[in-house]
């Protein structure tokens, strides 16, 4: 009888794990179907069902559909949202020292951009997102950012004057343009082509790839070169979702994330002197090139140093060394 028992217990128990229902995980961000963060995070929806043996299934809301930049950071903390890629400097609303990957002229190149968050910077910011409930899975290249206008080509600060540019709502975004001579206009993304259209901004600043991506080009004149920023997006799961996943599973989107910034910047690569020929060659677009970009970086070279002195943590040094 006790093996009878025994038999019907273990049955119940292999029943119970092939029909147990999977963890599905809602995903978003603020870019189009056809971006390499979006395709990216299409990615990693694949290959977690995959890993997982179908333990964990990832639902893809791009473009905005979960709501606007601070929308979807805030449903991470809340755990209404599980994952959630977003321009890093955005988290800073709830990590402050986030904002050092939103100073002006610090990274150089994309290279030292992930040298610095794969080490000893990577981990420093690591542990202050944990501890309001973020955990980092990984980083996807988000290119270098510059302005986009409907005015005139931006040659200088002075050209810069008097437009209205819209930015994220990141202070020291907010400062960083406005010391560069424009009006900084706080805006979520997904307002933009609108706001364009009706006249409340006269530009913008991001990548050639954004701009294709969510057809700004429309609504789009010229492109200036300035790189002001080379900003990451971070891909964060909410704690709250980390729990519910274990530390298998956690381990395994871990790694899928890591593929997925990998598989994210060979497709940038591949895909911005595409669009940037496209735009060029149908007309929609002028791109210019910044010839002295000096006088743009030292009206915010003050920025730095206030956040040295603001968080004390070291992150300055650490990252200009690590490049």
């Amino acid at each position: 009888m006790k093996k009878i028992v025994l038999l019907a217990m273990a049955a119940f128990l292999l029943a119970s794990t092939c029909y147990a229902k999977p963890v599905t995980l809602r995903a978003t961000n603020t870019v189009g179907e056809d971006h390499p963060m979006t395709k990216a995070l299409r990615y990693m929806s694949a290959e977690i069902e995959k890993r997982t043996n179908g333990e964990v299934k990832m639902d893809v809301y791009p473009n905005s559909q979960l709501g606007g930049n601070k929308e979807m950071v805030e449903g991470v903390t809340l755990g209404t949202i599980d994952i959630a890629q977003q321009f890093a400097g955005t988290f800073s609303s709830y990590v402050p020292e986030v904002e050092i990957l939103v100073q002006p002229f610090l990274f150089k190149s994309e290279e030292g951009l992930f040298k610095a968050l794969n080490g000893k910077a990577g981990d420093i910011l690591g542990e202050a997102l944990e501890k309001k409930g973020f955990v980092p899975l990984t980083y996807f290249y988000g290119g270098s950012r510059s302005f986009i206008n409907n005015e005139r080509p931006i040659n200088t600060v002075e050209d810069l004057k008097g437009l209205k540019i819209r930015v994220i709502g990141v202070k020291t975004v907010i400062k960083a343009v406005n010391q560069m001579g424009a009006i900084a206009t706080p805006m979520s993304q997904a307002e933009v082509y609108s706001a364009l259209q009706q006249g409340v901004l006269d530009g913008w600043e991001n990548s050639p790839v954004t701009m294709h991506s969510l057809k700004l080009y429309e609504q789009s004149k010229y492109f200036s070169y300035s790189r002001h920023l080379m900003t990451p997006d971070l891909v964060a799961l909410s704690k709250a979702t980390a729990k519910k996943l274990g530390e298998k599973n956690l381990a395994i989107l871990k790694e899928v994330a890591r593929d997925a910034s990998d598989y994210e910047r060979k497709l940038w690569a591949e895909n911005e002197g595409r669009m940037v020929q496209e735009m060029t060659e149908k007309g929609w677009v002028e791109f210019n090139e910044i010839k002295d970009i000096t006088p743009f970086a030292d009206a915010t070279k003050d920025l730095l140093v206030a956040y040295e002195a603001k968080y004390k943590n070291g992150l300055v040094d650490v990252i200009l060394a690590e490049q």
